[in-house]
């Protein structure tokens, strides 16, 4: 679905490239399969820039097929959340090859990327803070009804502000962007004179994620978890860190990968954390504009509940 709409806009838009877009390199007009990372076929000597390329075509693919089934089945909270995913998974492998690329035309593309991925903050956040007050009703063994008047709340919200968002979709402004960044990947986006581009991608990534490795490190002993954006700030590197490994885990060593498991543990902790403190500021909204003493009540409940939970998950990393 999506692959036909940008074959479309490329033929109506082609103004807005540049000459040096080679248009026998545009996907076919058919539907893409997703690549898994098992196909990727990186080899340990390959050129950085050669398996840059395989890495973001699957990365792109990617981004096209969680779209394609988020409208297939938009009855399922999980498409946002995977469309969502799929842009940062795919912002991480641009921020860990930075060096390779032109600085303006990279930043770019990120700024479009981040800009995408903001459209279904809402929905998702909506969707977080429904799953987790079911989680305390089945934890606390309260009947769904202790809820009720709260959940309906924070559904009709989901239901506005999903509205919104499939609207914004429909749009050709999304898929524009997307057809944006496609062109720029074919369209010669490196750093001529960057050295690090005669570097294997093995090289390259054992330089690079120890780089990456001292800084999220470091951040971890200054951590101040009364510093909200700090945690979020050291979650992302963590993210970010986790979704490259995962990418590169056909080259990397058995060490390397098995700190895939600690960065996805502190990526969850951190996480948590976080939304308890972003459900707590959607929450006050909430109640800010009602004078029902019930929804004050539930939504207490909830900040309480999540509050101490968030404590017991952070002690963790109190120094």
């Amino acid at each position: 679905m999506m692959m036909e709409k940008l074959s479309i806009l490329l033929i109506e838009n082609q103004g807005r490239y540049g000459k040096g877009l080679r248009l026998p390199q545009i996907p076919p007009i058919k539907s893409v399969r997703v690549v898994n990372q098992a196909s990727l076929n990186i080899k340990a000597k390959k050129k950085v820039g050669v398996a840059v390329e395989i890495i973001m075509n699957s990365g792109f693919n990617e981004i096209l097929n969680a779209y394609d089934r988020f409208f297939e089945n938009q009855s399922d909270p999980e498409g946002v959340h995977q469309v969502r995913v799929r842009i940062r998974k795919f912002r991480a492998v641009l921020a860990f090859f930075k060096p390779l690329f032109k600085v303006e035309s990279y930043q770019l593309q990120q700024d479009t990327l981040r800009k995408m991925g903001q459209q279904f903050g809402e929905v998702r956040q909506l969707d977080v803070l429904l799953s987790g007050i079911s989680e305390i009703e089945k934890n606390a063994n309260l009947e769904s009804s202790d809820f009720g008047k709260l959940k309906d709340h924070l559904q009709g919200k989901r239901e506005m502000a999903f509205k919104q968002l499939l609207t914004s979709l429909k749009t050709d402004v999304f898929a524009l962007a997307l057809l944006d960044i496609w062109v720029w990947k074919l369209n010669d986006p490196w750093e001529a004179g960057a050295a690090d581009l005669q570097l294997s991608i093995k090289d390259y990534t054992d330089k690079h994620i120890e780089n990456w490795l001292k800084k999220i490190r470091r951040s971890m002993k200054s951590l101040d978890i009364k510093d909200q954006q700090a945690v979020h700030r050291v979650r992302i590197k963590s993210k970010k860190l986790r979704y490259v490994i995962e990418q590169l885990a056909s080259i990397l060593d058995r060490k390397t990968r098995k700190s895939l498991d600690v960065f996805e543990k502190i990526q969850d902790d951190l996480g948590y954390y976080h939304d308890v403190f972003a459900n707590q500021q959607l929450l006050e909204q909430l109640v800010a504009t009602s004078d029902d003493c019930h929804l004050h009540y539930q939504a207490g409940i909830i900040i309480g509940w999540q509050m101490m939970a968030g404590n017991r998950k952070i002690r963790k990393f109190i120094k």
